[in-house]
């Protein structure tokens, strides 16, 4: 989609501050699921990207303009991120240059290639920041393929399909765990997040759509997933869990969209949030360095303490990679404009309009 939609940017902020608490060290215990804010985040970019593509189908210049537009949102800060991982901490700090490219982080041209997720052993324990960047493995693989399959098949194929991938995930997931598999980062085992989302956009998109048809289906889907992916992912279960918290993120991200409850349209037109979801990429990435940190230099003794310092520090890195790398780049965009035929929201009852943005 062309156009931000605030609602979209405040469930990016939970998602992110899920990971956030997830990684704190000091809240962890209480967080011990928030990794589920990245599948969150999968949902969000499977029915953004899918919505994009739809849109953009017939347009001249189809390819060309995704992927050129998709590397200006996230290649500046990924390679910035690397070079400060494999090439300025080990300037600064001889000493440490091994943990950088310790065994649990090699071999280092994995992160070039975004092939982490398949090459690092054990991708999410690598070193520093590189043991988030497993996900923006997946998401890039995820867009070499789905454009094609987007442009070259129709609204059903692509609807069954992503059906079949939806139902037959946690069967796969479930003989790879047996088969000794690390199944987490592992993008086939992730795609029922990312089809979720794109089935979304498909639906969203047909020409009989009626929000109100799906509201209480939405609101009981949630309220039946969020308990079992809680209980399955605390249970060791993760090969089901994934389907339950792909479940619950897309009855949200359903429900943020269209929903009318007040308190929901309130808390996502927080500004707090939705600012924190404009930055989320920034602070995905570069959350770490301050945590990291706070335990080279032994601060972690004061929890209560660093953690507030932490995130204040995660947040003004992401404001900073936001104002001065991040948005140069975005404004590239515009010389990568597609013609698009997005969908009338405001005749499908979208609770908010659309705000013009990047």
């Amino acid at each position: 989609m062309q156009q931000r939609i605030p609602q979209l940017d405040a469930l990016r902020g939970v998602a992110i501050l899920l990971v956030m608490f997830h990684n704190s060290g000091s809240l962890r215990h209480l967080f011990a699921q928030g990794w589920m804010g990245v599948d969150l985040f999968f949902v969000l970019s499977g029915f953004l990207i899918t919505g994009i593509l739809v849109d953009t189908k017939r347009s001249e210049g189809y390819f060309r303009n995704f992927y050129v537009r998709r590397c200006l949102r996230i290649w500046p800060l990924y390679y910035s991120a690397l070079f400060f991982m494999f090439v300025f901490v080990p300037f600064l700090r001889p000493s440490e240059a091994h943990m950088v490219f310790a065994s649990r982080s090699s071999p280092w041209w994995a992160y070039p290639l975004f092939l982490q997720n398949f090459l690092v052993s054990s991708p999410t324990g690598a070193t520093g920041l590189l043991g988030v960047t497993w996900s923006l493995a997946v998401e890039e693989q995820f867009y070499l393929v789905w454009p094609w399959v987007i442009r070259y098949c129709s609204w059903l194929q692509v609807r069954r399909l992503a059906i079949a991938v939806i139902c037959l995930s946690p069967a796969l997931r479930l003989y790879l765990v047996l088969h000794g598999v690390d199944i987490y980062p592992n993008v086939f085992c992730r795609l029922d997040g990312l089809m979720a989302g794109a089935l979304l956009a498909i639906v969203v998109r047909s020409e009989n759509f009626l929000p109100s048809n799906f509201i209480k289906r939405a609101w009981m889907a949630l309220f039946i997933a969020v308990p079992l992916a809680l209980i399955t992912a605390t249970a060791n279960a993760r090969w089901i869990a994934f389907s339950f918290t792909a479940m619950s993120s897309v009855s949200f991200v359903y429900l943020a969209l269209f929903s009318k409850e007040a308190w929901l349209r309130a808390a996502l037109t927080n500004r707090f949030l939705i600012y924190t979801g404009t930055i989320s990429y920034g602070l995905y990435l570069l959350h770490k360095i301050p945590f990291d940190m706070a335990k080279t230099f032994h601060f972690t003794r004061h929890p209560l303490l660093i953690l507030p310092i932490a995130i204040v520090a995660s947040y003004a890195l992401a404001t900073l990679s936001w104002n001065l790398l991040e948005k140069p780049f975005l404004g590239l965009k515009r010389f990568f404009e597609s013609k698009s035929r997005r969908p009338d929201f405001a005749n499908s009852q979208l609770v908010l309009v659309p705000q013009k943005g990047n």
